[in-house]
């Protein structure tokens, strides 16, 4: 064969060859510093490790047998120290430390107690010393005899007494001679749990009743007319206002009331009005429905119309309802007589309308001109002029014991749990406990986190209402201790059916052993729950009226009670100020708190590789038990979802404040990671800042609407390492579009 002359000479070395890698996927700077680093280990193969984890991707976390310090830090962590809380190095990937107990095991531990922003406030002696409970300001009076010296009908002070009421409470004592006697309109203001139902129940009854004695032989039945219509802005209220107005009734069988609700069957509702009924209490919505929908309901016979908890009837949006029904009442003539023929003498010759309220703003006031005409203005405590004041200072029940605990955010979990767990281990002191949430999405993981799932089995006093209470009633793990072996767990929000809500609420309240309700807002008003002793406001309400109501839930008709508050260090801590003015306040330690919540055996209910050992320091314990949680997140894709969802949810429900509150709840100083990992995350997920943004802006040009607004899964531990400033204004643009029109979603539930 014949020589070309041509000579390929290739020098391989004695090294293995290397081969070139292409990295796709993910942003291009985590693409660049990975081919830089995988560039430099080719090049400097005998170099120390440090070189390579100094290129770490911010995605990538630190485990076992890697102590290199040198990793770059999320920005959130800046944006965070710019903030002005101390923090001088990003907790998110630095917070994590190898186990020395755990041999080849590559877990992370999460650090909980390392760069948490400082408390500022200062306790003062006050809050030092041991709370004295002071005189009820809403018990029953002592220097009544009962209820027979308002000059009640026999018949219903012996319904009293059955019930296990035998004296008025003040607001009782001014309300019932007023519409007794007279036939004005009235604004009914009084602290909650003081018994504004029965204030206005009892002198309509009173009344209807002296129709059946007048002598003339006629008879009032169920079929003599509609006397009142109680309008309640929750079908909770409403189904307890008519559940109070049965008891009293039922001496006296001719008297037939009903409530319309939402949610439930408007067919059966229709039947039951034209079959006839004398009282009616109802939502807005429905009754302004039946109003447009239903001939056979007949209000010529009307005497009273009752507006309840009139603040929240406008915080709903209910204005136009209760104006179609307003406007109505008025449009239709008094009836004299009844069809039957029986005289309505003894009743007011014109309607009246009595609106109530336990707190006093704008908008109650709005109502109250649009419903009333020269109204009496009835309260426990008068101004100097006997007219509504709208600086009056609204105040819990006295004898309610009222604390707080400043909490870091990556604490917020193990806190809640730890005292739940204390609360609980001390037997005989705690039958139920509330916990207020921000919004649904909420209120679900945390039930999920807290429930029992090896227990499928309902309580016995829950069975035979099975189907409905599923889901919403389980038996408690973590905070259950040898005092209490059994804690009840519950849910409620205004995202279930109201069939599954009145049988959740239903079971709370009859549950004989100790019980905790999960719930939002749709919770905080007029609900009279017996027998409950701890309020927790695990997220402060939206406004201060919201937290008076919230925590009105205790220490009603002069009973003791507690309400505990949580609050993150930083800007929250001026809220308590504002509430100090309303009355005083007492200071918790999270450290104590997690001290003695957790000085007995943790008890998982799922097995995880973080177990706690005896002899451990408190704070030991605290990180295993947040490294479970955040262990059973990842092997649980469906309690991952809740948990995602419901940082999500807490970050927008934060900016829904009131506008006045907003410079204590500032969205633009939560650090994003540091609230992920009160919900079990180790990461803050996507969608929250720029992220969303970013890919708004890329496919803004995208013809599928689905496309614009789908967001990918990956972007979890991303999407939160934003640049600081664009970060910091889109998170306050959002802010603001949230405060503008989206604040009712949440207070709702």
């Amino acid at each position: 064969m014949a020589d070309d002359g041509m000579l390929l000479n290739f020098e391989l070395g004695s090294g293995p060859l290397q081969t070139q890698i292409k990295y796709k996927g993910g942003r291009w700077r985590d693409r660049k510093r990975a081919e830089r680093s995988a560039n430099l280990r080719h090049s400097c193969p005998s170099s120390d490790k440090t070189q390579d984890d100094s290129f770490r991707s911010s995605k990538r976390q630190r485990v076992n047998r890697d102590t290199s310090g040198n990793h770059p830090s999320y920005r959130s962590a800046s944006r965070y120290d710019r903030s002005g809380h101390g923090a001088t190095e990003n907790d998110s990937s630095d917070q994590r430390k190898s186990d020395p107990t755990a041999k080849g095991n590559r877990q992370v531990i999460s650090r909980l107690f390392s760069f948490n922003p400082a408390q500022t406030t200062e306790i003062t002696k006050e809050e030092e010393e041991e709370w004295k409970a002071p005189q009820p300001t809403n018990a029953p009076l002592t220097d009544v005899a009962n209820f027979g010296s308002l000059t009640l009908s026999t018949r219903l002070v012996d319904a009293l007494a059955k019930m296990n009421l035998e004296r008025p409470t003040a607001i009782q004592q001014k309300v019932i001679p007023h519409m007794l006697s007279n036939n004005g309109d009235a604004f009914v203001q009084a602290e909650t749990g003081s018994g504004k139902t029965f204030s206005y129940l009892l002198p309509i009854l009173h009344r209807v009743l002296m129709l059946s004695s007048q002598g003339d032989g006629k008879q009032i039945h169920r079929d003599s007319g509609i006397f009142a219509i109680v309008v309640s802005p929750t079908r909770e209220l409403a189904k307890q206002t008519h559940t109070v107005l049965e008891q009293l009734i039922r001496p006296f069988p001719w008297l037939v009331s009903t409530a319309i609700t939402g949610g439930e069957s408007k067919k059966a509702e229709k039947a039951r009005i034209r079959k006839g009924v004398n009282f009616l209490v109802a939502t807005p919505g429905r009754l302004a429905d039946h109003i447009d929908n239903t001939k056979a309901l007949n209000m010529g016979t009307v005497r009273w119309l009752i507006l309840d908890e009139g603040d929240r009837l406008m915080d709903l949006g209910f204005e136009e309802d209760l104006k179609k029904t307003i406007d109505a009442l008025k449009k239709v003539s008094v009836a004299k007589t009844t069809e039957n023929g029986t005289s309505l003498e003894s009743l007011p010759e014109r309607r009246v309308t009595v609106l109530c309220s336990a707190t006093m703003k704008m908008n109650v006031q709005k109502l109250g001109e649009m419903s009333l005409a020269d109204a009496t203005f009835l309260a426990t405590e008068k101004s100097d002029d006997d007219k509504i004041n709208e600086d009056v200072v609204h105040k819990a029940p006295a004898q309610l014991h009222q604390t707080y605990i400043i909490v870091p955010s990556k604490l917020r979990l193990v806190t809640l749990t730890s005292y739940l767990k204390s609360v609980f281990s001390r037997r005989g002191r705690t039958m139920k406990a509330i916990v207020f949430m921000s919004c649904a999405d909420t209120v679900d993981f945390h039930y999920e986190m807290l429930r029992d799932p090896t227990e499928t089995e309902l309580p016995a006093a829950s069975q035979k209402d099975k189907e409905l209470l599923e889901k919403t009633v389980s038996k408690a793990a973590y905070i259950t201790s040898p005092a209490s072996p059994d804690v009840i767990l519950h849910r409620m929000h205004g995202s279930l059916s109201q069939p599954i809500r009145t049988a959740t609420l239903k079971s709370f309240s009859a549950c004989k052993s100790p019980s905790l309700l999960i719930t939002t807002d749709v919770s905080s008003r007029g609900l009279d729950i017996p027998s409950v002793d701890l309020v927790i406001e695990y997220d402060p309400a939206f406004s201060f009226a919201d937290h008076i109501h919230r925590v009105g839930r205790t220490a009603r008709a002069g009973r003791p009670g507690d309400a505990t508050l949580f609050l993150l260090p930083g800007t929250e801590e001026g809220y308590i100020e504002l509430l100090k003015s309303s009355t005083p306040l007492s200071s918790q330690s999270y450290e104590g708190i997690l001290k003695t919540g957790l000085m007995n055996k943790l008890e998982f209910p799922v097995e995880t590789s973080a177990t706690p050992t005896d002899g451990q320091s408190y704070h030991d314990k605290a990180e295993s038990l947040q490294l479970h949680f955040e262990q059973r997140l990842i092997n649980d894709n469906k309690r991952l979802e809740l948990a995602r969802n419901g940082f999500k949810s807490h970050i927008r429900a934060y900016a829904t404040h009131v506008r006045e509150e907003r410079v204590y709840f500032d969205i633009t100083q939560l650090h994003l990671g540091h609230v992920a990992k009160s919900f079990g995350l180790r990461d803050p997920p996507g969608g929250i800042g720029a992220g969303i943004d970013r890919k708004a802006n890329k496919k803004k040009g995208s013809a599928n609407p689905k496309d614009r607004h789908s967001s990918s899964k990956d972007d979890d531990t991303s999407s939160a390492a934003v640049d600081q400033r664009p970060a910091m204004d889109i998170i306050k643009q959002k802010s603001m579009m949230l405060m503008s029109g989206a604040a009712d979603e949440f207070n709702i539930g």
